[in-house]
């Protein structure tokens, strides 16, 4: 039996090329298909980008219970992400055997999602299922489209193209966001497919200060300049690296000013954070040049848009009177409350549901409720094996393939920081970006110790210095 299913099955090393065209196409179907179309009975979890994650994984686990994996044994990747896994399910779990509940104190008066009908017992529960198998469907997905990436790329070649490509796709998503924020038009709305039905607004347009906030195919304007935020250190590293060719800095551009034009405290966070990586791993030649440039973007960016440099200024001057952070703060009592009652596994990922309990914007506060205290611990591995996988591409012989490790750790950190002001795994694109990245800081890892250790091997001319 399992002799025929090698022979069928298309294996995960056929020259990396099936693991790149699931890495581009996840991609794609995740940035520029609209976040809220979906396969309608499957609801948030069935949009074709999760789909897709969910076949990656089914397709590893076959390739490789069937040997048909080339990568062997416990990588730092397949551990951290066994750990998770094995936290997201006993949460799962334990929510369906000690219930839910949701305390009286939990609610925030600002809140306009949680329901006002009185739901019997069994109605929340019903409630609870659907959103913890949702959360695994959600979960399945991530870690599909981490593992084929990390053990299916074959090449510094094909992680340069899925860079590239993500780094074109930001440019796309940023362009329907600027469009959005300077007429009012909401293209992304026009997105639609046959057999997909969206389950909320698309493009839903909001104000902060004078401006449009814009969403394009996200979800929120947050998520919006968080995804852009995390791709633009990928996007710096191609521009570099293509530098001289026509309409390399284009992508850098467009995602910079697109994450901007949020008008998002989380976006500048995270822009901030990923551009103090990649700083400190620059040579110090390469740190003048960003010392010089970076004021000159923010004023040609002041310039293009009269106003918006001054209102991102404003949210952090006035950081502590501002209404959104002093409700982020506000949350912590009342959820460690809550964590009590689950502390050590948790009570299942999605189950925290907003109209039963609160908005959180806090994806770490949130994991140590939904996958208790074990779970928040195998998330910060997960993130550092994934920072570190980035960082160890400096083994690597070539300088760009080391560049694109840094790159990739920048993204992993900026995505990280993220974490902290909204609850990133809420929101798909932003989700998938993340494990997306993990992914390929992995590949990056796994690539540059096979580059070290081929350089390693190779025989060295010797001298006769005799006479």
């Amino acid at each position: 039996m399992l002799a025929r299913v090698r022979r069928r099955l298309p294996a995960l090393a056929d020259d990396g090329r099936a693991p790149l065209a699931v890495a581009l196409g996840y991609a794609v179907l995740l940035l520029c298909m609209p976040s809220q179309l979906v396969v309608g009975p499957l609801g948030a979890a069935g949009s074709p980008a999760s789909l897709l994650g969910v076949a990656a994984l089914i397709w590893w686990c076959a390739s490789t219970v069937a040997g048909q994996n080339p990568a062997r044994g416990l990588s730092p990747v397949r551990v951290a992400v066994l750990g998770l896994t094995l936290c997201v399910a006993a949460a799962y779990a334990n929510g369906n055997a000690a219930g839910w509940y949701a305390p009286l104190t939990v609610r925030q008066q600002t809140d306009e999602l949680w329901t006002l009908v009185p739901q019997t017992v069994d109605q929340v529960t019903a409630t609870m299922v659907s959103a913890g198998d949702r959360g695994l469907l959600a979960f399945a997905a991530w870690v599909g489209i981490t593992l084929v990436v990390a053990d299916g790329i074959r090449s510094w070649g094909d992680l340069e193209r899925i860079v590239t490509w993500l780094s074109w796709l930001g440019a796309v998503v940023a362009t329907i966001g600027l469009v959005q924020f300077a007429t009012g038009y909401n293209l992304a709305a026009s997105i639609l497919l046959p057999g997909l039905s969206p389950n909320s607004e698309i493009g839903a347009l909001h104000t902060r200060s004078i401006f449009n906030r814009v969403s394009a195919t996200a979800v929120h304007p947050i998520e919006f300049g968080v995804v852009l935020a995390c791709l633009l250190p990928l996007a710096v590293h191609r521009t570099i690296h293509a530098w001289g060719r026509r309409g390399a800095a284009v992508p850098t551009v467009l995602i910079f000013v697109g994450a901007n034009v949020s008008i998002s405290r989380s976006a500048v966070l995270v822009m901030l954070a990923a551009g103090l990586v990649l700083f400190l791993g620059w040579p110090w030649r390469w740190r003048l040049r960003a010392l010089l440039i970076a004021p000159v973007a923010v004023v040609a960016l002041r310039l293009a848009i009269p106003g918006l440099v001054g209102t991102l200024v404003s949210m952090f001057t006035n950081f502590f009177n501002d209404p959104s952070v002093t409700g982020r703060t506000g949350d912590y009592d009342v959820v460690l409350d809550l964590y009590d009652d689950h502390w050590l596994i948790g009570r299942g990922l999605f189950t925290f549901v907003p109209r039963h309990y609160r908005i959180l914007d806090n994806q770490y506060l949130m994991i140590l409720v939904e996958i208790g205290l074990l779970g928040l611990l195998a998330t910060g591995v997960f993130l550092a094996v994934a920072f570190l996988g980035g960082l160890a591409a400096r083994c690597a012989p070539e300088p760009r393939a080391r560049h694109l490790g840094l790159a990739l750790a920048a993204s992993v950190a900026g995505g990280a920081v993220a974490m902290l002001t909204f609850d990133a795994w809420g929101f798909p694109m932003a989700a998938g970006v993340g494990f997306l990245a993990a992914g390929m800081a992995g590949a990056a890892r796994r690539l540059a110790r096979a580059d070290a250790a081929a350089a390693a091997a190779e025989p060295r001319e010797t001298v006769d210095v005799r006479g």
